[in-house]
């Protein structure tokens, strides 16, 4: 019995020896600068995306050189408590420092300030979008029209999976105010507006539009229209409900906005002759809702679309002062818009 124990003590002696020689080994490596591995001596930068993850950064940073190896960064972070404190940014790590540093700078976030500040109305179109980033200076709009469509790399986000190559983005690109850098592709920029999109869209929302066997694509056309022809948010519902009404009864929308999206303008009242346009989009001309959204709404606009206000009404009209003035009748928008408008 007494040779056991001694020989477990030994082996649990052993284990222990190993173990804090691994420790020891590990924390050396850590605390060793990054050039003492061979890397030419000159800042390399990276960018951590919020929510990345500690293993994935640990990748990044073996692959340039920075840590000897991705697992030994991970296990370091982790051992020290501080995966859950790395900000994201954008990062200048300088070789002459150690892996030890790089973690410190991640969690104080000591990131490069280069980034640009770009901020999307709702409502805006790939139209607006693209004419903005290019007056920013970012990239040609071309770029970023040729990269706001449904493409192979955008199919893992499953609110756009039902849609075709090549389907313009407009509805799903959500409009927010966003930090990117100067050197982003419009690819980057277009993921992270579907990001956005994806992370606004509730698990409560998703299930009511479901729930009335609607579609999500048929949600943001009607959702990006309520946004265009609404004055307020508050306002929302009962314009969507006045555009529900009218679906449910067969009649054409006739809405402002989707002339305005065929003819890129911005009219308060469209000519006749710019009803009689004929196009797809032209909801005047044309039945039911257009093919897609004619801007990208925002969550107040998504919201009114799945629970539309319940009344009768079926027309309304803005006042000057942009008071919003309902009619059941076409004879009653008649005699609101001569008493309003005219």
């Amino acid at each position: 019995m007494k040779r056991v124990i001694i020989v477990g003590g030994v082996l649990l002696g052993i284990v222990l020896l190993l173990a804090t020689g691994a420790v020891w080994y590990g924390w050396n490596l850590m605390s060793t600068p990054a050039v003492s591995h061979g890397i030419a001596p000159s800042p390399v930068v990276i960018e951590i995306e919020r929510g990345q993850s500690v293993r994935s950064v640990g990748r990044w940073l073996e692959k340039e050189g920075l840590v000897p190896r991705a697992a030994l960064f991970e296990a370091y972070v982790r051992w020290t408590g501080t995966a859950g404190r790395i900000q994201a940014g954008r990062y200048s790590l300088d070789p002459a420092l150690t892996p030890r540093d790089y973690v410190n700078q991640f969690v104080a976030g000591d990131a490069i300030i280069d980034d640009i500040v770009v901020s999307i109305p709702e409502g805006w179109s790939l139209f607006d979008i693209e004419v903005y980033f290019e007056n920013l200076g970012l990239f040609p709009k071309e770029r970023f029209q040729q990269a706001a469509v449904m493409q192979e790399r955008y199919r893992n986000f499953p609110l756009l999976d039902h849609l075709e190559d090549d389907t313009i983005l407009d509805g799903y690109l959500f409009p927010d105010t966003y930090r990117v850098f100067p050197d982003s592709t419009p690819e980057s920029i277009v993921v992270r507006m579907v990001t956005t999109f994806h992370d606004r869209m509730s698990s409560e929302l998703l299930d009511e539009i479901r729930r009335q066997d609607r579609t999500i694509h048929d949600v943001l056309s009607l959702a990006s229209i309520v946004q265009k022809e609404s004055a307020t948010d508050g306002e929302m519902p009962l314009v969507a409900g006045v555009f529900w009404n009218r679906l449910q009864m067969g009649m054409r929308l006739e809405s402002d906005a989707t002339v305005n999206y065929v003819l890129g303008t911005r009219k308060l009242q469209p000519t006749f002759a710019d009803t009689e346009i004929d196009h797809p989009y032209n909801t005047y001309e044309n039945y039911g809702l257009p093919p897609g959204p004619v801007g990208n709404p925002g969550l107040p606009a998504i919201r009114a679309a799945v629970y539309p206000a319940e009344h009768d009404y079926l027309f309304f009209l803005h006042k000057p002062d942009r008071e919003i003035v309902p009619s059941r009748s076409f004879a009653e928008h008649l005699e609101n818009k001569a008493r309003y408008l005219d």
